[in-house]
């Protein structure tokens, strides 16, 4: 990875960071997120931000709360991330990044090595 690159994705770090703590519902049950970027079938690079919440929730209430914030949370990021905002505008509908929300352990943070993921948003 280049230098750029990780300069890119720790600026998007933080800017998640930042969001969070601007969103009331998220400050208190956001345990930890990470950033899944990827291919899609026509090998375009994709992004997603998935959220592990600190609750066990169901698959209703996950729906839920992803329909309430998904779009807040964009909102906030390309009023945080100037870059963001202008990508955003560029990408056809569908195409911005993705919004996840995860029940604690589940989907991508079954991992139980998470230290490094919840350093991201703790303690500020």
């Amino acid at each position: 990875m280049e230098q750029k690159e990780i300069l890119q994705r720790f600026d998007l770090l933080a800017d998640i960071q930042k969001t969070i703590f601007r969103i009331p519902f998220l400050k208190e049950a956001v345990n930890s997120f990470l950033l899944q970027p990827y291919e899609d079938h026509l090998i375009s690079k994709k992004l997603k931000i998935c959220f592990e919440l600190k609750e066990r929730w169901s698959f209703i209430e996950l729906g839920l709360i992803h329909s309430e914030l998904a779009k807040q949370i964009l909102n906030e990021l390309q009023i945080i991330n100037n870059g963001i905002k202008e990508s955003i505008k560029m990408v056809s509908f569908g195409c911005e990044p993705g919004i996840e929300f995860f029940s604690r352990a589940d989907g991508p943070f079954k991992d139980p090595d998470s230290k490094i993921r919840n350093c991201f948003i703790s303690k500020i």
